[in-house]
C-alpha cells in the first residue's frame, strides 16, 4: 500500500491567537487547511518547520491540540522561528523530530534540524551532517525522504536564497551519495516550487511547500508578499521508491 503523507509548514502561530501577519490570521488560516485535511486524512503529517512565530509555549500547546483533533501521527521538525526548548517542553517525545530516522511503510523518513539559534538562515553542522550520513547507511534498501526547514537548493529568489541551508553542498555530498534518496522537502520560502537535483546516483526531487498562513512572491529580488491562499502539500510514496505529489489551496 502507497504512503500518503501531508506536509504543513510555516504555521506562525502566535501567543495571542487574534494576531495577524502580513495580513493573514495564522490561526484561523491554520484551522481552515485542518478543516480540509479532516475529509481526506492523510497516514502521517509532517509539520516542517516555523511552527510558532516567536516560539511561545502557549502557541506550541494550541498547534498541539489542534493537530491532535486530526487523530493521525504527525512529527514536528523546528524551523528559524522555532525555540527548540520549548518545543522539547511541549512536543511529546515520540513526536518531537529534531534528528530523527522513522521507518513506515517500507519508506525511511529522515527528520533534520537546519536550526541555527538566532539566525534567519539554515545549516546542518557537522554533527547532523554525521548522523545524516549514519542514517541513511541504516536502511540502504528502503527507499527515503528527507526533511528540513531550509531548502537546500536555490530558488531563483535571491533575497530568499541567501537565507537557505549555508552547508547545502556537504549535505548533497552525502545524499548525493545514496541512490535511495528519492525526495527531499523543505518549506521557509512559503512558496511551491520544485527542483530537480541530479547526483552521480541518479534524480532527487526537492519540493518546497507553501505556507498554511502568508505566501512570498516566487523569483522576487527583494521581499515581497504574493496574494495566493494558505496551502499544504499532500505526498503518495510508492513501495517502489515513486513519488507523486499535489500541492492544495485552501481558499
Amino acid at each position: 500500500m502507497p504512503l500518503q503523507i501531508v506536509q504543513l509548514t510555516d504555521i506562525h502561530l502566535c501567543d495571542d491567537p487574534s494576531q495577524v501577519l502580513l495580513g493573514v490570521n495564522t490561526d484561523k488560516s491554520f484551522d481552515r487547511v485542518l478543516s480540509h485535511l479532516k475529509r481526506n486524512l492523510p497516514d502521517l503529517l509532517l509539520l516542517t518547520g516555523d511552527l510558532t512565530q516567536d516560539g511561545g509555549k502557549p502557541s506550541y500547546r494550541r498547534l498541539l491540540q489542534k493537530v491532535k483533533q486530526l487523530s493521525i501521527p504527525a512529527y514536528y521538525l523546528p524551523g528559524n522561528h522555532d525555540d527548540l526548548q520549548a518545543m522539547a517542553e511541549i512536543i511529546p517525545p515520540d513526536s518531537l523530530a529534531i534528528n530523527r530516522s522513522v521507518v513506515v511503510e517500507g519508506w525511511h523518513l529522515v527528520l533534520l534540524s537546519s536550526v541555527v539559534p538566532g539566525l534567519v538562515e539554515g545549516k546542518l553542522g557537522s554533527r547532523t551532517l554525521l548522523w545524516l550520513e549514519q542514517a541513511l547507511q541504516e536502511y540502504p534498501e528502503l527507499p527515503t525522504l528527507v526533511a528540513l526547514h531550509h531548502p537546500v537548493l536555490p530558488l531563483g529568489s535571491p533575497w530568499l536564497d541567501r537565507l537557505g541551508l549555508q552547508d547545502s553542498e556537504e549535505f548533497w555530498r552525502i545524499c548525493g551519495s545514496y541512490p535511495q534518496v528519492k525526495v527531499v522537502i523543505a518549506g521557509h520560502a512559503h512558496q511551491e516550487q520544485e527542483v530537480l537535483r541530479f547526483t552521480a546516483k541518479g534524480m532527487v526531487r526537492c519540493l518546497v511547500t507553501p505556507s498554511t498562513c502568508a505566501q512570498f512572491k516566487p523569483h522576487s529580488p527583494d521581499f515581497a508578499t504574493d496574494n495566493l491562499p494558505p496551502g499544504f502539500r499532500r505526498l503518495t510514496l510508492q513501495p517502489d521508491g515513486k513519488v507523486t505529489t499535489t500541492v492544495y489551496r485552501v481558499n
